[in-house]
């Protein structure tokens, strides 16, 4: 429980504060200290955050990933961009996840399982970029030395999963993590308030959707999403991403047009 200031009766020495022996978590004070409309910084203004999907792109092998790659290199050796590659768990994350559910292991171990696919699929993706000095960055670096990096090479690797691990939210419905690669890839962008977030899908992930389309829209719709439904819902909230790009993966310059704001699906938060 908090407790209010009494000037007369301090132990010790406080910092003047409306959070003075108040805790963080009281909604009503942070509201009442005005700090709500206090605009974040934004760490890294020029970052680009492009999340490669698991399913729809590395799974799809050779044909739709080497031709994607070169893509990005072109894009990485132009200098014209800085870009964090994050990549997502596909039909293997399934498997396992399949084994843990019948297992009966929590949302937090499948979070962790689901994620070490996405780590691979992350090393893979650097490991066909390292010619040009990109590399796989776990989590931790991503968070505290992601400028290191990226001023060394104009582009790095991590994947999308969010570090919960065994803290994972309980799931409303069923077991299954609720934080996913998309989920994560708005909170990583949006922490960092970066310039542009772009999703690599293929045509099918793709197929119907008009070229500018709100994610109150999409939300209506049933069945599956080109994106996590809760990215969707967090883009509504978010502090500095206020859109998101769907690009057709398996169709050349299609990435490159949606990183420049050209082509593709956009995706507003209202």
């Amino acid at each position: 429980m908090s407790r209010a200031i009494d000037p007369e009766n301090r132990q010790g020495r406080d910092v003047e504060s409306a959070f003075v022996r108040q805790t963080l978590l009281d909604r009503d004070l942070v509201r009442a200290a005005g700090t709500d409309d206090v605009a974040p910084v934004r760490l890294l203004p020029w970052l680009e955050v492009v999340v490669l999907g698991g399913s729809t792109i590395v799974d799809r092998g050779r044909d739709v990933l080497v031709p994607l790659v070169d893509e990005l290199r072109e894009l990485i050796t132009s200098g014209d961009h800085r870009m964090l590659l994050l990549t997502g768990a596909g039909i293997r994350a399934r498997h396992v996840l399949g084994v843990g559910l019948d297992l009966g292991l929590p949302a937090g171990a499948l979070a962790g399982l689901a994620a070490t696919e996405a780590e691979q699929n992350g090393r893979l993706v650097a490991s066909l970029l390292a010619a040009e000095g990109v590399s796989y960055l776990p989590h931790d670096t991503v968070a505290g030395q992601l400028p290191v990096h990226l001023a060394a090479a104009n582009a790095a690797v991590s994947n999308g999963y969010p570090p919960y691990g065994v803290h994972e939210f309980p799931a409303t419905t069923g077991r299954l993590p609720v934080h996913r690669t998309d989920t994560g890839a708005l909170l990583l962008a949006d922490a960092y308030g970066a310039a542009r977030l772009v999703y690599v899908r293929d045509a099918a992930s793709l197929a119907g959707l008009p070229e500018e389309v709100s994610a109150k829209e999409l939300l209506s719709r049933d069945g599956d999403l080109p994106v996590d439904r809760l990215a969707l819902e967090l883009l509504g909230v978010a502090k500095h991403v206020r859109s998101m790009t769907l690009v057709d993966g398996t169709t050349p310059g299609a990435l490159t047009g949606g990183l420049a704001g050209r082509g593709g699906v956009t995706v507003t938060a209202v």
